[in-house]
């Protein structure tokens, strides 16, 4: 049988040609390297030192108003007080938190990056399964 005009054309490809999935997984780029090699993003090291860091903060604010509170008719003297220790002790919370906070994000993002490797893992194996075909 010849074909003709008339006769439908049927094109065999393979299926990496026909089939092209829009959820194509990109690769994974790995960042340069760690930032600091000694910690682990999954390490509660840095949350610890943040607590210390906030915890000093709050015990410099502590020592600042029990000092300010033993001098309560002169304001002149509660200001140094007040600088060196209140605000220093802010800052060393706000410090402190920081680096929890920090902390906290760099393991979210490590534990997502871990959780989309192993989803990318499974809709390879997925779609190999499905490229074979049943036996």
């Amino acid at each position: 049988m010849s074909a003709t005009t008339s006769d439908p054309v049927v094109e065999v490809v393979s299926s990496d040609e026909y089939y092209q999935s829009p959820y194509e997984v990109e690769p994974v780029v790995e960042p340069r390297g760690p930032r600091l090699p000694a910690v682990s993003a999954l390490s509660p090291v840095p949350t610890y030192i943040g607590i210390v860091v906030a915890g000093a903060g709050f015990a410099l604010i502590f020592y600042a108003w029990s000092k300010v509170a033993g001098i309560a008719d002169n304001v002149a003297l509660q200001l140094p007080y007040l600088v060196s220790g209140g605000l220093t002790g802010l800052g060393l919370v706000m410090v402190g938190v920081t680096i929890i906070n920090v902390a906290a994000k760099r393991r979210d993002a490590r534990l997502r990056q871990q959780q989309t490797e192993l989803l990318a893992d499974a809709l390879h194996e997925l779609r190999t399964a499905l490229d074979d075909g049943p036996r």
